[in-house]
């Protein structure tokens, strides 16, 4: 397809030349409207519209419903992970533990025993860093890393068992294990 310009300067002169003045009031006067429909000036609209939004987090947004409960193998396939793929593989181990604290407070805490995962979805540390992974939050390296961290936190504590094992002592509490992930992601 071709453009004949002499045609296409005659359409634009015949717009009119009430056109080009229109055009700079508008730029003079921000209280104006780009068409006598619109009664709201932009910026009033884009106030308007941001005003209602939540603030951005850097948090993703957990798999819910049957993927909480689902076994872990199974989060490789949830439709969300297949987006951004490389940052996700890409998080540091202090991004990784971050989230690792933020699924024991949306899946739930669990003292599972010798499992990383509880039949309601509930996650002991262990196993809420193995389903980020499933879900392609970081690398082993990150996952083996993160586990390090954790365990070294613990050590500052003058714990010695290995973490997924203080996890399941009656004496732990779900407070105590979101706090030493979060001193670990802040040490990391």
């Amino acid at each position: 397809m071709t453009i004949d310009m002499a045609v296409f300067e005659r359409e634009l002169v015949d717009l009119g030349p009430g056109l080009a003045d229109e055009v700079e009031a508008w730029l003079h006067d921000p209280g104006r409207t780009a068409h006598r429909l619109v009664t709201v000036p932009t910026a009033a609209l884009v106030e308007q519209a941001l005003s209602g939004q939540p603030a951005a987090t850097d948090t993703p947004v957990l798999p819910g419903g049957m993927w909480r409960v689902l076994p872990d193998r199974l989060l490789a396939l949830h439709p969300g992970r297949r987006a951004d793929r490389l940052e996700r593989l890409r998080i540091p181990v202090a991004q990784h533990l971050e989230l690792t604290a933020h699924v024991l407070t949306e899946w739930g805490w669990a003292q599972p025993g010798r499992h990383n995962r509880t039949v309601t979805g509930g996650r002991c540390p262990r196993g809420a860093q193995y389903a980020l992974y499933r879900l392609g939050y970081g690398t082993e390296h990150t996952l083996f890393e993160g586990g390090r961290r954790i365990q070294g936190e613990l050590a500052r504590r003058g714990v010695t068992a290995p973490y997924w094992e203080w996890n399941d002592w009656a004496t732990t509490s779900r407070q105590q294990v979101i706090s030493v992930v979060c001193e670990a992601a802040k040490g990391a």
